[in-house]
């Protein structure tokens, strides 16, 4: 080796120290600069007069607020389902809105067990000794809350049992209803998944005293099916809704194979189509996750129909630890005679 490149040549060690140097002089330049910024922005705090304080505090709102009304101007607001226009706030236009609504009200006073329209399940105080005889009147809806309430089955869910304990519908599936989410599975119509999630959010919320939700997830979709569809629907409502009723969201379920289009199918064959689909995700360190051992779980869905994927769910929730299951839907399909 030629002596004038042998590593321990002295030219060779300046080289190396010089370009030491070099590296670290920004370093060094960075951190002053930090120092002084830091010091100036403490000399401004302590020296500039509270109403020029006030003014800099509220520059990035007035911002904001100026960019929105520009925003509103080159794209004025337009219903998110048939993108008429529609005025500032408003997420649908009138006619849509009414035709969204027809069903709600017979929602709310539908069963709580499997929320079927026109079957209200009967809310009774469970007896406070073992001695004590139910006498069939129903608790006043002030009363009832998780820890006082027992649910009677309704016609439509007696003779079938369920994995999951109570279901949140916003509308039934029909009509213009269906419209909308059929669209909201595309992720090019975010803003309909997100509207649709707010008014689900809000519906949750007037039932949180009835439906306790520790974690809110959603029903997951297979590769395949996200690819055609841009993603999954189902996140960005489920996001939605934790966000309005104020609790965590997280991915708690897999899918393990591809399930075939519910809707293709008959009762029995939807039930073989979605066993064993879904699984729990589970911790590395732990035998059980956390995020569901011991917690109720507010399950996420745009429609329910059979509720073969719901009881499927909820199965494999509950025996990965959750202390209970209820679904939040956008629509349940009901089934004439």
């Amino acid at each position: 080796m030629n002596r004038e490149n042998w590593p321990g040549n002295n030219r060779s060690l300046r080289i190396v120290r010089y370009r030491w140097n070099l590296d670290n002089l920004d370093v060094r330049r960075s951190i002053r600069f930090a120092l002084v910024a830091k010091k100036l922005e403490k000399t401004f705090e302590r020296t500039a007069p509270p109403l020029s304080r006030r003014i800099l505090n509220h520059v990035p709102d007035t911002l904001v607020t100026a960019g929105s009304a520009l925003l509103e101007l080159v794209l004025p607001p337009v219903c998110r389902l048939c993108s008429a226009p529609v005025g500032v706030g408003k997420d649908f236009c009138g006619n849509c809105d009414v035709a969204l609504n027809l069903s709600a009200g017979a929602m709310v006073s539908g069963c709580r067990r499997c929320g079927m329209p026109g079957s209200m399940a009967t809310s009774v105080r469970p007896t406070s000794s073992p001695e004590s005889t139910y006498t069939g009147e129903p608790t006043s809806t002030d009363d009832r809350g998780p820890e006082n309430v027992d649910l009677l089955p309704c016609p439509s869910c007696r003779s079938s049992g369920h994995e999951f304990d109570g279901v949140v519908a916003l509308w039934s599936y029909q009509g213009r209803v269906t419209d909308a989410v059929i669209a909201a599975k595309y992720v090019h119509n975010a803003p309909l998944a997100d509207a649709m999630g707010r008014r689900l959010g809000q519906r949750v919320q007037c039932d949180l005293n009835q439906v306790p939700a520790d974690c809110v997830t959603y029903v997951p979709s297979h590769l395949t099916r996200q690819l055609t569809r841009g993603g999954n629907g189902n996140l960005a409502i489920a996001e939605t809704v934790a966000r309005v009723i104020g609790r965590p969201c997280g991915s708690l379920l897999r899918v393990n194979r591809r399930i075939d289009k519910q809707a293709w199918l008959d009762d029995e064959a939807r039930e073989i189509n979605v066993r064993g689909a879904f699984s729990a995700r589970k911790s590395y360190a732990l035998p059980r996750s956390p995020r569901i051992t011991n917690r109720h779980i507010l399950v996420v869905d745009d429609v329910l129909t059979t509720g073969a994927t719901a009881n499927e769910v909820a199965r494999v929730l509950k025996q990965s630890g959750a202390a209970g299951v209820t679904l939040a839907v956008v629509a349940r399909a009901v089934r004439r005679s």
